[in-house]
């Protein structure tokens, strides 16, 4: 039996938790011991299973986010979670060593947490990368952008990777650790398990990556009918920040589209304002497994949750809120599966942005794309990924194909 930690340290919402507690279980089941050291506990009432895990608080920056300016590559978003300030990244690693140092896990399984990536590098621990691409970046030197709705300062992008190696080494000698010689180093792994496909890679197909298939968990959750009636089948995932909200309720109040939302901590007066027939307001995520099989149409912020109901062949209206939404929405634009409004858009733009992507021939492309894919599994991904994860850990050196049964061009 082995000791695997799951770490979670940026982003936010269900995806993180659902999809490491999907992979754990599976390790658990091998008779592996699990630990989950996240970010953010309360989505766990969701994962029932974590109860026999150990569960830690992850270190967190303190004041993330506060002063950053929009982030044009990986290394902005570093810069806003503490590798701006040498003394706070030395406390967050230090941190992130004293857990697993006290843990002592035989395997570290990365969601989205560099420096919990630094933390196992520095301890020479064994460890992997879990997520959808836009968490690990290529391991190039420079890291590479990935904003593409403005210009990219390449040299102030250069500058900010020197500043936050300095700082990145000043904390590991600070803890007694070997520095680094370039900040892709950071993002060394024994295995990178890139849970998408090519064309939704946020940095664009890497030539030395396997692809192992989108990570999407739909078998947890409330299991909703659709309302009856004629319309499209609409299910709609949004957070109440929304700039759009109110305009995109009103929106969908107006037509004959069934609908299904799940809003998490929407207020009495608009659920009773938009609930009726043919719209349910649900107070629970919904059970996706089976329910997108019937869906015609996602609305929601982007990210992983768009990329799976693709695998059911739906296409997406996307609001992204943060630069892996946005990443994805424009891969999903870019194979015509896919409409997305920013921020900045208004009330008018509303009704054309859902005749677009409710387009028959949009819907095809989509239907087409899943087809595609028919043969991908996520159960059966899940189970090659437990089995390099053993692999590695029992440290053979056998590799097993991502991609050798999953249709992957």
């Amino acid at each position: 039996m082995a000791r695997i930690a799951f770490a979670w340290e940026m982003g936010g919402e269900y995806g993180h938790v659902m999809s490491c507690a999907a992979l754990a279980a599976g390790l658990a089941a091998h008779g592996h011991r699990i630990a989950f050291m996240f970010r953010e506990l309360r989505q766990l009432s969701v994962v029932p299973e974590a109860r026999d895990y150990d569960v830690f608080q992850a270190p967190r920056c303190a004041r993330e986010g506060v002063g950053a300016d929009v982030p044009a590559g990986y290394v902005d978003i570093m810069s806003g979670c503490g590798y701006s300030d040498p003394r706070e990244l030395t406390g967050l690693l230090g941190g992130w060593r004293s857990l697993m140092s006290r843990w002592q896990p035989d395997m570290v399984v990365v969601d989205f947490a560099p420096t919990a990536l630094l933390a196992a590098h520095s301890l020479g621990l064994p460890r992997v990368t879990y997520g959808n691409g836009f968490f690990v970046p290529p391991r190039s030197t420079p890291l590479p952008p990935f904003r593409f709705d403005a210009p990219i300062d390449v040299g102030r992008l250069a500058r900010t990777e020197q500043a936050v190696l300095a700082n990145t080494n000043a904390a590991l000698v600070a803890l007694g650790a070997k520095p680094l010689l370039r900040l892709a180093e950071l993002f060394d792994a024994d295995e990178h398990f890139i849970c998408t496909f090519p064309e939704l890679d946020h940095y664009g197909n890497r030539e030395t990556s396997g692809y192992w298939g989108p990570r999407v968990r739909f078998d947890r959750g409330t299991d909703v009918p659709w309302p009856e009636g004629t319309g499209k089948k609409i299910f709609v995932y949004v957070k109440t920040n929304l700039p759009l909200l109110d305009p995109l309720l009103d929106h969908l109040a107006s037509t004959e589209h069934r609908i299904v939302a799940y809003i998490p901590g929407l207020d009495e007066a608009r659920r009773r304002r938009f609930a009726s027939r043919k719209r349910v307001v649900c107070d629970r995520p919904v059970r996706l497994e089976r329910f997108l099989r019937d869906c015609d149409l996602l609305v929601s912020h982007g990210g992983e949750i768009s990329t799976g109901a693709l695998m059911y062949g739906v296409p997406s209206l996307v609001f992204p809120t943060h630069y892996e939404q946005y990443a994805t929405a424009r891969r999903l634009e870019q194979l015509n599966v896919g409409v997305w409004l920013g921020p900045g858009a208004t009330a008018d733009l509303l009704p054309r942005a859902f005749a677009g992507v409710l387009d028959p021939r949009r819907v095809d492309i989509a239907r087409t794309y899943a087809r595609r894919y028919a043969a991908f599994s996520p159960m059966e991904q899940r189970r090659r990924i437990v089995a390099r994860i053993e692999e590695l850990i029992q440290g053979r050196g056998a590799i097993l194909s991502p991609t050798s049964s999953q249709g992957t061009p």
